[in-house]
């Protein structure tokens, strides 16, 4: 990915609307970009930070960025994970059903 892509995806972070690769991929950049990584904060303190300011509430931005980070590393595991469970119960029930019929066949039914 490179920072034209990632800066494009910002919008899509913030809303929470990256598929799993897409947010892998962001995750990955911002983590290795200091300008991209600005750039997120910036965008985010547009979006969220100045409308909290506004109605008055304290807004630690570093905090609340890291916050956001950290749920959607945590999401993204969470997702590869079912993935990853889904799939390994699709390979079960397949498995299940070769037995099934190499039994049936060896039993003549």
């Amino acid at each position: 990915m490179n920072c034209k892509d990632a800066d494009r995806m910002i919008p899509l972070f913030l809303d929470d609307e990256l598929d799993n690769q897409g947010l892998s991929d962001f995750l990955n950049h911002i983590d290795k970009c200091p300008e991209c990584k600005e750039e997120l904060t910036i965008q985010f303190l547009v979006k969220v930070g100045m409308q909290r300011l506004e109605d008055g509430n304290n807004f630690n931005l570093k905090n609340e960025l890291d916050g956001i980070l950290g749920k959607a590393r945590k999401k993204l595991r969470f997702r590869r994970y079912i993935s990853f469970s889904g799939l390994m119960l699709e390979l079960l029930v397949l498995a299940l059903l070769v037995v099934t019929v190499v039994l049936a066949f060896s039993l003549g039914i």
